[in-house]
């Protein structure tokens, strides 16, 4: 309920917006909304407030009083709503952030927006450098029991078959599940991904390193093999204390993110163990995880979906964000749709009806606009069997339910898997081939 004239969220934006875009000419020659963790937006300037001439300061004083009295309980008084980057102490780092989105470059005033978030800021933010060269694959779910992370242990086995050393990181913490399925509990090496975390927090990531991988079980015999760095080891000891320090970002900026750590992690397991491919098993849903193995990592991403409304609107809701990113083409070229626990009847019918919902959504919110003739827009026909959004099928197979192949003396059923993934294997096949060509 809105009670009254209360300004909303997302109108307080939409109100900040139309109010800068006001200024007259030559008063400044940009502006930055800072949003606040509780959504009170203010203004940041880039200079020293006695570099302004006082018509300007009279222009900006005025402003800040329009705003305070516009954007309701999303405001701050007007002798706190401007900020002057060259009077505070980190003004010149906040007025130069990569986090910074331009609104608007057009008119008097380039516009930017600064949104401080207490979580989700990776999913807006370009790729980190790194330093190996291994192909990498994450796997993602908006949602979880997709047989997500089914598809990747038959992937795995299967590229293990081929010769492969495959590497694979389990980083859904908060719910491990690659780690478990590969490695049974005496086969765990001493540390996990949590350890590295917290002891590289302390400076000693060395420590743990070396002692954090392990050969699965489901690879003995084959031409390749399966090494697994699982979200705990038999040294973890207390699980959740660990977990809870796991994401703390360092004080001294980027270079010492959870995203930054998280690269170097993955970096230095693939400097000593010296994979064909790393694969990455990302948390469901919208998470910093799944921001930074997504976005940040220089991953490939093969992002699970089952075709239900629940699902392409939780998908719509992130590509819809991502429109806002700097780095966008980056993203979205990385990008491939799986069509999930597809059922055992109907099928082509219900790949039909997956594959156009999942074009609605690519073309609403990632597809660029164009000519029939073009060529240079990322832009794909709903048919194209090469686009992002045409799916990978991975059928649902009722002798997978009960899924556990490392603890079995079998191993996998060669027939089961190539009836549930040997289409979409073949597909992901394509990902590590294509780099070694």
């Amino acid at each position: 309920m809105n009670p009254g004239n209360s300004v909303m969220f997302e109108q307080a934006l939409q109100l900040a917006v139309e109010k800068a875009r006001s200024v007259p000419p030559g008063v400044v020659d940009e502006l930055t909304l800072v949003r606040d963790l509780r959504g009170r937006i203010r203004l940041l300037l880039n200079r020293k407030r006695t570099d302004y001439p006082s018509d300007a300061l009279n222009e900006l004083d005025n402003l800040a009083e329009e705003l305070s009295t516009s954007l309701g309980n999303y405001a701050f008084p007007p002798d706190r709503m401007l900020l002057f980057a060259g009077d505070l102490m980190q003004g010149p780092e906040i007025a130069s952030s990569p986090d910074r989105l331009l609104l608007a470059a057009e008119g008097p005033v380039k516009l930017y927006l600064l949104d401080r978030q207490i979580t989700g800021q990776d999913w807006l933010r370009d790729r980190l450098p790194r330093t190996t060269k291994n192909p990498r694959v994450t796997f993602f779910g908006i949602k979880g029991g997709v047989g997500r992370s089914t598809a990747l242990v038959i992937w795995a086995w299967h590229l293990a078959r081929q010769g492969k050393r495959v590497l694979i990181f389990d980083l859904d913490l908060e719910s491990p599940g690659v780690s478990s399925t590969l490695l049974p509990s005496d086969s765990l090496p001493d540390f996990g991904i949590v350890d590295w975390f917290v002891e590289a927090g302390v400076g000693q990531a060395e420590a743990v390193e070396r002692e954090m991988v392990a050969p699965s079980p489901l690879s003995k015999g084959q031409a390749g093999d399966i090494r697994v760095v699982p979200a705990f080891g038999r040294k973890t000891g207390d699980y959740l204390p660990k977990l809870a320090r796991c994401y703390i970002d360092a004080p001294e900026g980027e270079m010492n993110s959870w995203s930054s750590r998280l690269e170097s992690l993955v970096s230095r397991i693939e400097t000593l163990e010296k994979p064909d491919v790393a694969i990455i098993d990302s948390r469901a849903g919208i998470h910093d995880i799944a921001a930074v193995a997504i976005t940040r990592l220089d991953a490939q991403s093969l992002l699970f979906a089952v075709d239900s409304p629940q699902t392409w609107n939780a998908y719509g809701f992130l590509f819809h964000h991502w429109r806002q990113h700097p780095a966008l083409a980056s993203v979205r070229e990385r990008l491939q749709v799986v069509a999930s626990m597809i059922p055992e009847t109907n099928r082509e019918d219900h790949l039909k009806r997956f594959r156009e919902h999942a074009w609605d959504v690519f073309r609403e919110c990632l597809y660029e606009e164009a000519a029939p003739d073009a060529t240079e827009a990322f832009n794909f026909d709903l048919n194209d069997e090469e686009a992002p959004h045409y799916p990978w099928p991975y059928f649902w197979n009722r002798a997978l339910q009960e899924f556990n192949p490392a603890d079995s003396q079998m191993g996998m059923d060669e027939t089961t898997t190539g009836e549930a993934a040997g289409l979409f294997v073949s597909r992901a096949d394509r990902l590590v081939i294509a780099d070694e060509e």
